[in-house]
């Protein structure tokens, strides 16, 4: 059965988000962490790195904290001078993830088939191709 869907997103859930961010090859953690850099310190749930973290806000979305310009690892320093690279590639990568999530929630046995990395299309679409042999 096809079901085409648009998707606005927002980072909800820390365990997708820390799924999204090691499917972009990111090392992350679970837990309560503190971010510092220049004087200012933030809490974060989600730590990549001393320097970089994501942080719940009141309206239970997530949001990066920190500065990759401060990160220990080449991979998200590279992001210090592309901040919209590395917003475009969570956007993809917890889209999918969360898609995986939903269709394993609905205990059918969902897989994968086609562009499981998800290749962005000319016309800025995500296609997601899922099925169930049950």
């Amino acid at each position: 059965m096809s079901h085409w869907t648009k998707v606005k997103l927002q980072v909800t859930d820390p365990g997708i988000l820390q799924k999204a961010l090691t499917q972009m090859g990111v090392k992350s953690e679970l837990g309560s962490f503190t971010i510092t850099q220049y004087g200012t310190s933030s809490s974060a749930e989600v730590q990549c790195d001393e320097a970089v973290g994501f942080a719940k806000q009141q309206d239970g979305t997530f949001a990066r904290v920190g500065d990759f310009y401060h990160a220990r690892t080449q991979k998200l320093k590279g992001y210090y001078n592309n901040l919209e690279k590395f917003q475009q590639e969570l956007n993809v990568a917890y889209g999918i993830e969360d898609a995986i999530q939903k269709l394993d929630d609905l205990g059918m046995g969902f897989e994968i088939e086609e562009n499981a990395e998800g290749v962005i299309g000319a016309d800025g679409m995500i296609r997601l191709v899922a099925v169930s042999w049950s």
